[in-house]
């Protein structure tokens, strides 16, 4: 591309592309047998593998689909900043994706990607805020004050959203209901 805006937009809708992609892939794979299996194991270990299922063969197999997700998720940073080295990665940048998977749920391909954008908007709106509260000088310690926005938020959702914004939640059928209601009924003396 001819200009930094032009290039910046470019990346973004490469970016937007293969996370469409990715997220429809995980989608399709986490609705699978696979996907089932996988979520047996989470959920009892005990009862999946009495069923004859590999805990240790699925659980490599779902580290390969994380590890190729993240492979994908480098090769993109590297194409759109140019260089890769290893001062680029800090702690907090674990602590971020950590934080982003946490407040998007467990369990949820959407809530990973809500996580991620919700996140990555309130470390940028708090550094840019930061830029402008603050002189120069004083940049570098209000920096802190982004971890701590992140840190807060962790806290609120946690407290209101124990499992994640979209985290797996029972889910209770019309039927189920049906069920309750009726042995409700069978138990109370009439």
């Amino acid at each position: 591309a001819e200009t930094p805006l032009l290039f910046n937009l470019s990346n973004l809708g490469v970016v937007s592309v293969v996370t469409l992609i990715a997220y429809l892939a995980l989608e399709h794979l986490s609705r699978s047998p696979w996907g089932r299996v996988l979520k047996a194991l989470r959920e009892d270990e005990r009862a999946a593998i009495s069923l004859g299922k590999s805990a240790r063969f699925y659980r490599v197999q779902a580290f390969a689909v994380g590890g190729a997700i993240m492979a994908l998720a480098g090769a993109l940073q590297a194409h759109f900043t140019g260089f890769i080295a290893p001062d680029n990665y800090l702690p907090i940048l674990t602590f971020q994706v950590w934080v982003m998977l946490i407040v998007g749920g467990s369990g949820s391909n959407l809530g990973a990607v809500i996580g991620s954008i919700l996140v990555w908007a309130i470390w940028a709106g708090s550094g840019t805020l930061t830029s402008i509260l603050f002189p120069p000088e004083q940049q570098a310690r209000a920096a802190a004050l982004q971890i701590a926005a992140i840190g807060v938020m962790l806290c609120v959702i946690l407290l209101i959203r124990p499992n994640g914004l979209f985290g797996d939640r029972p889910r209770r059928s019309w039927l189920d209901k049906r069920a309750k209601a009726a042995t409700a009924r069978s138990i109370s003396p009439s």
